[in-house]
This record gives structure tokens, C-alpha cells and sequence, in this order.
């Protein structure tokens, strides 16, 4: 019977994982190295919160890893305050829905990603005028149904529906106006 209870107990310790030691760093290019994607702390995979300045002293970034692989939300400021970007990661890749701001106030961008961190839904940006730049939807990564581009005036430069990867519509890739002068703007 103490055999018994002798393999149980060693069952049971080999069965413990690795304990994380969960840390918040400033950022520093001496101590942190990124190596094909993870991020190293003195020769050691990190976790825990990393909060980045910029070269006045401003916070810049605050982002989560595990195991050296951003893990959770990751937060970017313009001028230590103003909230410039919102993105989210699992197992170091991008998940959820990610935003992001002009200084101004107006949204950049929306980004949807499933958990392998392919686009899976809409994926919207903005100018900086608040005028809608593009309105695409995905399916695992890849383009599917309406897809829409428009210019910074609110003309539209694309508007198609993709279907098992083929285009069908007005697509944008080339000029639907005569070149008249050699030194031509952008329309």
C-alpha cells in the first residue's frame, strides 16, 4: 500500500507544469532581445507586462507577454496620453478585434482576426478626415464577398465582390482617366 501512495505521489509531481515568474519591465535594448519572434529578458523567455518611453520620457507602449510571445492587449499612446492603438494577441498572434486612432480623435482603423491571427471579418480604415478609406471582408484570411476602396473626397476607386478568390467588379488597379501631362498629381 505505501508503493501504492509512493508512485501516486511522484505521478502527481511530474505532472507539475513550469511556473511562470510574471515581471513588469521598462523596456531597455540592453537587457530585452527579440529572437525569431520571442522576446528574451537576460537569455530567458519573457513574461510579464513591458512598458516602453520614448526618448522624452513619454510612455509609448504597454504590452503582455507569456513564454516571449505578446499575450493579451497591447496598448500604444501618442505624447504619454492619447491612445493611438488597441490590438490583442494569443500565443503571440494578433486576435480579436484590433483599433486604432488618428491624434485627431477619428478612427483609423478596425481589424477583426480569428485566434491563428489570419483576418477573419471586417477589416475597415479611415483618413484622417473621418472619410472611410476601405471596407474589406475576410473568411480565414482570404478575401470574400463586397470589397470597397474610396479616395479621400469620398469617390469611390474600388468597388468589387470577391467569390472563391476571383474578382468581379471595379477593382482599382489602374487609371480610368487620360494621362495628359508628364508631371501629373494624384487624383
Amino acid at each position: 500500500m505505501k508503493r501504492f501512495f509512493l508512485v501516486i505521489f511522484v505521478v502527481f509531481l511530474s505532472c507539475k507544469k513550469d511556473e511562470i515568474k510574471y515581471q513588469e519591465e521598462v523596456f531597455n535594448t540592453t537587457d530585452f532581445k527579440l529572437v525569431n519572434g520571442e522576446l528574451f529578458l537576460k537569455q530567458n523567455l519573457y513574461s510579464g507586462k513591458l512598458t516602453k518611453y520614448d526618448t522624452l520620457n513619454r510612455l509609448k507602449t504597454i504590452s503582455n507577454y507569456l513564454r516571449g510571445k505578446k499575450e493579451g492587449q497591447e496598448l500604444k499612446y501618442l505624447n504619454d496620453t492619447l491612445k493611438i492603438e488597441e490590438r490583442f494577441y494569443t500565443k503571440g498572434k494578433k486576435s480579436g478585434i484590433h483599433n486604432g486612432w488618428w491624434p485627431n480623435g477619428n478612427k483609423r482603423f478596425e481589424y477583426h482576426f480569428n485566434t491563428t491571427g489570419a483576418y477573419n471579418g471586417e477589416v475597415n480604415e479611415w483618413y484622417k478626415n473621418g472619410q472611410q478609406m476601405k471596407a474589406f471582408h475576410f473568411v480565414k484570411g482570404k478575401e470574400e464577398g463586397k470589397q470597397q476602396l474610396w479616395r479621400d473626397d469620398g469617390r469611390i476607386r474600388a468597388n468589387f465582390v470577391t467569390k472563391n478568390g476571383d474578382r468581379f467588379g471595379l477593382i482599382g488597379l489602374k487609371k480610368c482617366y487620360t494621362v495628359n501631362t508628364v508631371n501629373e498629381s494624384y487624383k
